[in-house]
């Protein structure tokens, strides 16, 4: 038990440290954007290519996670991504810093493959979304650290690339000790299996394509919030970075921290009743996120307060969902093959998700503001992109987990009987 715990507090602080480092460009992106001018397509391309490249190797490094010790996988990806932090706050080229952040991403496309499999061998089917969103906390804790700090590191320091050096030092020693754990047996949280059974197929698992549908929508909304909630909160509200960290940070940061503390136990109350009752869970669940994110972001100028109100429940909601998305794909996915699936899942999800997003919403904004745009023109421009597709991805999301819903439970039911 103590080892169990010791585990899954390692894995979050990993993961903690995994969301900072992704984060810190979406809190100096401005400095970035006037030290590299660029227009807002190619912030979007920025963003995006730290997901692209993750969203690749996911597939082949999930595969390898199923074959070799899963601490392995996730230590090295620490490491090595750690160091290319460190690289993006020295490397002084566009180039240099792209090229940075395509290694953070072959790094940290790493970690939740090998990680979302091992948790799953740590915890039975009814507790893996509290251990799933315990895990998830470095999501909204590392933003959260982020949106806080970066934007005084960059202040106190007179230099954006501070950060970047910052952030690696923690992320080499948590290194170290996730090669150091002593991970479980494949399997042992389930009821015993005879191996010599013939391996499942992933793509015979319906459920696993709504699972996936739902896990590129939930990106695609969240890295456009992530990219761009900043330049949002500067240009068309007028804050200044700092200001404009601490936001973000709340609506980011706070509400993702409540919503996977509440969100947790109340997956696992519902796949107490039934395997498809924790989907049915996530699918209100980004319903409601989408229809919240629609109203936050249509709030005008003078109602800050709104934006801020309705959009940190649209997150909260949303990443409620992600407590359930690991957990529900190891519901249906044998123990020998669930580092694969996780890593398919976050490779597509990541690949027309992660990366879509950023993207999308910059040429939009970018076409809506016009050439040679006025910095108003600008302003209404990117939030107008934002308006439209941050509440769309999230109702896609909830129609991709409404379609695994429909066959989550005898998938379920298929993976145990091979028992």
């Amino acid at each position: 038990m103590a080892n169990r715990a010791y585990i899954l507090t390692l894995l979050f602080v990993g993961n903690l440290l995994n969301f900072y480092d992704r984060a810190l460009p979406a809190v100096v992106l401005e400095p970035i954007k006037e030290e590299y001018r660029l227009d807002d397509t190619q912030v979007g391309i920025l963003a995006s290519a730290f997901v692209l490249v993750a969203a690749i190797a996911g597939v082949p490094l999930g595969r390898l996670a199923d074959r070799i010790p899963r601490k392995t996988v996730a230590g090295w990806g620490l490491f090595a991504w750690s160091l290319f932090t460190a690289a993006g706050g020295v490397l002084t080229s566009f180039w240099g810093f792209l090229a940075s952040r395509v290694g953070v991403g072959v790094g940290e496309s790493s970690y939740s493959p090998a990680t979302g499999s091992l948790l799953s061998d740590l915890y039975p089917s009814e507790r893996r979304s509290r251990a799933n969103a315990v895990f998830m906390l470095g999501f909204p804790i590392g933003t959260l650290l982020a949106f806080f700090t970066a934007g005084g590191l960059a202040v106190a320091f007179d230099s954006w690339r501070a950060p970047f050096l910052i952030a690696a030092v923690p992320g080499v020693l948590v290194a170290f000790l996730v090669l150091r754990v002593r991970e479980p047996e494949r399997g042992a949280a389930e009821p015993a299996q005879d191996n010599s059974q013939e391996m499942q197929k992933i793509r015979s698992v319906r459920s696993v394509y709504g699972l996936i549908i739902a896990f590129a929508g939930y990106n695609f909304a969240a890295y456009a919030i992530g990219t761009f909630l900043t330049p949002v909160l500067q240009r068309y509200y007028g804050l200044d970075l700092v200001e404009a960290g601490a936001v973000g940070g709340i609506v980011i940061g706070v509400t993702g921290l409540a919503g996977l503390l509440v969100g947790g136990r109340l997956l696992d109350a519902a796949a107490r009743r039934s395997a498809a009752a924790r989907v049915h869970v996530a699918v209100a669940c980004l319903a409601g996120a989408a229809v919240c994110t629609a109203g936050g972001l249509a709030a005008g100028a003078d109602a800050l307060w709104l934006l801020v109100l309705l959009l940190s429940v649209g997150y909260l909601l949303g990443i409620i969902y992600l407590a359930a998305a690991v957990p529900v794909m190891a519901d249906v996915i044998r123990p020998k093959q669930r580092s694969g699936a996780i890593g398919l899942m976050s490779a597509v999800g990541y690949l027309l998700g992660g990366a879509g997003g950023p993207i999308v919403v910059g040429i939009v904004s970018d076409a809506i503001a016009g050439p040679g745009a006025s910095t108003t023109a600008e302003a209404n421009g990117l939030k107008t992109a934002m308006m439209i597709a941050v509440p769309l991805a999230f109702a896609v999301a909830a129609a991709g987990m409404l379609l695994a819903a429909r066959s989550v439970q005898a998938d379920r039911e298929a993976m145990l009987a091979t028992a």
